[in-house]
C-alpha cells in the first residue's frame, strides 16, 4: 500500500480491488474498563418450553438446552439481557415467554 503526502498529513491511497476503489474503514475495538456486554437491567423473564423439540434443528435442540429447559412445560427465570433474548429468538417457534414482576 503506498502513503501519499500532503499538507503534512500521511493518507492511505484507496485500494483497487475487482474494479472497484475500496475504502479501508477504521473501527475502534477497544472498550472501556468495565465493559459489559450483557449487562444486567433488573428485568427477568420466564421463557417456558411448550413444543418438542423432535424434529428440530441441532442448533435449535442445543440453544433449548442451554437455556436449561427439558421437558415440555417446563420453565426458567433468566436475566433479560440481549444473549438470552438471542437465544429465544432462535427458539421463538418452540418457546412462551412472560415478564416476570
Amino acid at each position: 500500500m503506498t502513503v501519499k503526502k500532503t499538507n503534512n498529513e500521511a493518507t492511505k491511497a484507496p485500494l483497487y480491488i475487482n474494479g472497484r476503489y475500496v475504502v479501508e474503514k477504521q473501527f475502534n475495538n477497544k472498550h472501556e474498563a468495565g465493559y459489559r456486554p450483557y449487562e444486567n437491567t433488573g428485568k427477568q423473564i420466564k421463557v417456558t418450553l411448550v413444543k418438542s423439540t423432535n424434529g428440530c434443528l441441532a442448533e435449535q435442540i442445543k440453544t433449548v438446552e442451554a437455556l436449561g429447559l427439558k421437558k415440555i412445560r417446563q420453565s426458567r427465570v433468566h436475566n433479560d439481557n440481549d444473549a438470552i433474548r438471542g437465544m429465544i429468538f432462535k427458539v421463538k417457534h418452540l418457546v412462551v415467554v412472560e415478564e416476570v414482576k
